[in-house]
């Protein structure tokens, strides 16, 4: 064997994994696209274990093990488990599932929609697979990073801003094209779940905010020196006072001051000011302790409480965080009202329930179900009245905004729009030394 036999040889393999690649990037399916991003839909589905997938537009192939089968519009497929299996149907037709996963590739603008059983239809664009995990299924659906953001600035903001505030929904399609960028990781992998990243509810949610994103499309904010991508925080109303990041998360991130922001003063409903009442005995209860004689708070620069000190009538005290002490009273899984505990701006007040200043609580429109003071049978704001009264006063907290208080304020930057300035001044107004830059989305 000659030596430029070798060569030929070599140079002939190398020729030919160059044609490979070349076709499998040219291609490879749309699902794969690098402007793509997948959202593990954990928020809306935590737990499915029986799931129904309807095609509402366009062509998808479905890919079951080695089973591919084309669906169009109206095509209906039902996901589930019996026991072992799992399995997929259409129609009467039940396949079993050996691979446990199913991939909707859709052929071009493709629109689904989903829904456990009793549940109401959700739809989102793009492709979607459903993987088994534990005894249910997780679900992952992968887009254009832009139509993602179209279903995610109407829910961070709302659609119903875009009359009088469309330079903030500017604002917050940049916030989320950055923080996107930011924080999907190697794999464009992101979460729909607002505890965890930022609130992602699909196509059903697209309105007039789209329009926000379109215009803005491809901006980001980078760090003025640096050139590169900033952290982005934001929250729904900081109180008239914005916050710095080391007394919330505790690292330091020079894009973020802590400054009075009268833009967020006065607008916003609930989140504007709240107050949260409850009486003395369940406040100590909620720690552990009897009923409380004293509570001190100690605050930030800010106003946000750090520590909260309680002292009951036993002489029993107890020291914890201002977040955990908001979480007791936080309205999970409530409908926002000003007697809500929303957030770790607040002050307080004590009251005898003997006193006249007990009357002018009466505003809060708290029901009698019988005769007598009806203040001195509350248990909170949370649980309503005691059928007894009750002889350890009551604590009041009266509190402004909702949320970490870090960066854009979103009832701020509406009311900034509102009075004429663009989404660039809200931007340069919420977040320190940064510049806007045009990316290839």
């Amino acid at each position: 064997m000659t030596c430029g036999y070798v060569k030929r040889k070599v140079f002939l393999m190398f020729f030919l994994l160059i044609i490979l690649l070349a076709v499998v990037l040219f291609f490879k399916p749309n699902i794969c696209r690098a402007d793509n991003v997948s959202v593990q839909l954990v928020w809306k589905f935590p737990e499915p274990y029986w799931l129904e997938i309807e095609i509402v537009q366009g062509s998808y192939n479905l890919n079951s093990d080695r089973l591919n089968l084309k669906l169009t519009s109206g095509d209906n497929i039902k996901i589930g488990r019996s026991g072992l299996y799992r399995f997929w149907q259409q129609g009467d037709q039940m396949t079993i599932i050996h691979k446990p996963e199913l991939i909707f590739t859709a052929e071009s603008d493709g629109v689904f929609r989903v829904r456990e059983p009793g549940k109401e239809w959700l739809s989102y664009r793009g492709h979607i697979t459903v993987a088994a995990q534990g005894i249910g299924w997780v679900l992952t659906n992968t887009l254009a990073r832009e139509d993602y953001l179209k279903g995610v600035v109407p829910v961070e903001m709302s659609n119903s801003w875009a009359a009088q505030g469309m330079e903030a929904l500017k604002a917050q399609a940049v916030a989320a094209r950055t923080y996107l960028l930011k924080n999907m990781d190697r794999n464009n992998t992101i979460t729909d779940s607002p505890n965890i990243h930022q609130a992602y509810s699909g196509k059903g949610v697209e309105g007039e905010a789209s329009f926000a994103v379109e215009a803005t499309a491809g901006e980001i904010l980078v760090d003025r020196d640096s050139g590169q991508p900033i952290d982005v925080f934001y929250s729904s109303h900081n109180g008239g006072y914005s916050e710095v990041t080391e007394h919330v998360w505790l690292n330091q991130d020079p894009h973020y001051l802590a400054k009075p922001d009268s833009f967020s003063l006065g607008i916003g409903g609930a989140a504007d000011s709240w107050r949260f009442l409850i009486a003395a005995d369940i406040l100590g209860s909620s720690f552990e302790l009897a009923a409380i004689r004293e509570v001190v708070l100690k605050k930030y620069p800010s106003g946000r409480v750090y520590e909260v000190i309680l002292v009951d009538w036993l002489g029993n005290q107890k020291t914890v965080s201002g977040g955990e002490f908001v979480s007791k009273f936080y309205p999970y899984n409530r409908n926002l009202s000003e007697d809500c505990f929303l957030g770790k701006l607040f002050e307080v007040e004590f009251i005898y329930p003997s006193l006249p200043s007990l009357q002018e609580l009466y505003s809060l429109q708290l029901k009698k179900t019988s005769a007598g003071p009806v203040l001195s049978r509350l248990l909170s704001s949370n649980d309503g009245l005691s059928d007894r009264e009750r002889y350890f006063g009551i604590y009041v907290f009266n509190g402004r905004g909702w949320g970490h208080g870090v960066g854009m304020s979103q009832w701020g930057a509406y009311n900034m729009a509102r009075l004429g300035y663009s989404y660039r001044d809200i931007l340069n107004y919420y977040y320190h030394n940064t510049t806007l830059v045009k990316t290839d989305k």
